[in-house]
Formats: C-alpha cells, structure tokens, sequence
C-alpha cells in the first residue's frame, strides 16, 4: 500500500472516501467537498483506491494540487472491497472524527459542519442521505436512502476514532472477490457498536445526495446475490440480526428483510415467464418499465 500527500496539523476531521473505478463520480464528490461550510484547514480527506483499473486513482492525484483541503491519496495492492478500503483510508487518517462517504455521493455545503455539531454526546451519527434524480427508479435501478436512521449506510456516517479503536475496523468477509460482490460490512459494523453499548445518533442537517445506479434488466439478480452475506452476518450476531437487518415498518406493520423479499419475488417472476415461453404457454405482462 502507498501514500501520497501533504502534511500538516492535525485536522478536526478527516474524510474516507473508498475508490473503485469511479473516475467522474469521485472526481465530482471532491468537488462538492471544496464547498463545504466548514474551514478546509479544519477537515482532510483520505480517498483509498481499491486497486482501480480506469485511471481513478490518477484522476485523484491531478486533482489534489488544485483542492482546498489537503487530499491523501492510499493506493491499495490488492483489490480487498470498500471495507478493506476504508480501513486503509481510516489507518491513514489523523483526525480525531473520521466522515464516511461515497464515491459516487454529492456531499451538501453543512454536510461536514453539522455533522460534527450533530456528534455531540454520540460514538457516531448517521447523516440524511436523500435520491437524487427519484423520477429514475425502476426494479431495474439501485439506490440508497436513509432519512430517519437506523440503517447504519456507510456512505454517510460520522464515527470517533475511539470507536474504531475499540471494536476495530470493517470485516473484509463480507466482500467475495471472485464476484466482486459486497454486502452488510456496514450493518456488521453499526451492531459491534449497538452490542458494545456506543450511542447512535442521527444528524438529519448533515445531508448527501445518493442518485441511483444507471438501470440494468439483471440488477435485481446482481442484488439479490449479496444476500449470501446474511448468513455470515446472522452467526456473529444472533441476538441482533432480526432486530435491526432491513426491517421496515409499514402501516404500523415490522417487516424484516423486506427488499430481499422483493429481490427474490421478481426472480421467481422472471424464472415463471421463461418457463412459460419455453413451454409455449400464454405469457400476459400487466405492465413494463421504461428503461
């Protein structure tokens, strides 16, 4: 692993950005980062390329000498996940409150000052995360919300230091690099700090803007496939997995798991209408999406 950066007094808070091939998207969220509220000698960001193959790292490094805020740039030796990236950005990182983003996020103007007000008498704080761009939601797309907390997403988290240094980083088992498929390292990582009794809190100030992935007709297939990191996520945590694991409430009504459910419903369709035009058999489709 290789560093590259300036050096400086310690900042109040340094910002982890995990990278893999994301070159317009991370180039972007740095961007917004550079209108930030807070003093840019107040915060330093840490990007941690997971070994990209599209020239994103490069893109990083022409960035920094233009950048406000002082910019390391970790480059990873072996592709590991986010969560193996995150913990290099967080072991590279100097501050005493560490900002988890996304690559692919649009960081609003507060969102690192009120973040930090918001963390007052917490371990961490989960930040608003909102759509972008609602009107292109489809089954076919992927997005990610989080605006009343409790669902830990890591693209949008403030965490102290003494956290990580207590129940310790993020657990690379759960990305299977084979398949480059990630999951549930975030959940994994917000019960070790519910079970070790750390205050969670929610700062709806501290907002970013998550737009959807670009609609592809085998997303739901490619979701669906994250899900075998439930089975490692309910054996550490047995006595929490049920509680607190996608459970949505609607109409008054918990359910858990609930977008699994979903995932799989659309697969058993998919399989039934092949199955149906193999067999020659009458297929009716109530509706369709624009893709």
């Amino acid at each position: 692993m290789s560093r590259t950066g300036p050096h400086g007094p310690s900042p109040d808070v340094s910002v982890v950005i995990p990278l893999y091939n994301s070159s317009s998207l991370v180039r972007a969220c740095l961007t917004r980062l550079c209108s930030q509220t807070l003093a840019p000698e107040r915060f330093e960001v840490i990007v941690a390329d997971d070994c990209s193959t599209d020239g994103s790292a490069d893109a990083v490094e022409a960035m920094a000498p233009g950048l406000p805020f002082r910019l390391t740039l970790v480059r990873r030796c072996e592709n590991g996940g986010p969560g193996a990236a995150r913990n290099s950005g967080i072991e590279a990182a100097r501050a005493p409150v560490i900002a988890l983003l996304d690559a692919d996020t649009e960081p609003q103007p507060e969102w690192l000052e009120e973040g930090l007000a918001a963390l007052e008498g917490f371990d961490a704080v989960e930040g608003f995360t909102e759509i972008g761009d609602p009107e292109r939601i489809t089954p076919f797309t992927h997005q990610t919300e989080n605006t009343s907390g409790g669902t830990f997403p890591t693209c949008n988290m403030f965490v102290r230091r003494s956290v990580f240094e207590r129940i310790g980083g993020f657990d690379p088992r759960f990305y299977d690099r084979r398949a480059r498929v990630h999951y549930r390292e975030d959940t994994d990582f917000a019960l070790r700090m519910l079970e070790h009794g750390m205050r969670v809190g929610f700062a709806e100030k501290a907002k970013v803007i998550h737009r959807p992935l670009s609609p592809v007709w085998k997303r739901p297939l490619q979701l669906a496939r994250r899900y075998r990191h439930d089975r490692l996520l309910r054996r550490l945590h047995p006595g929490t997995f049920h509680r607190w694991t996608d459970v949505y409430t609607i109409c008054g009504r918990r359910f858990g798991r609930l977008r699994q459910k979903l995932y799989w419903s659309y697969l058993a369709g998919l399989a039934a209408l092949l199955v149906a035009a193999v067999s020659g058999l009458p297929v009716w489709v109530p509706g369709a999406w624009t893709l």
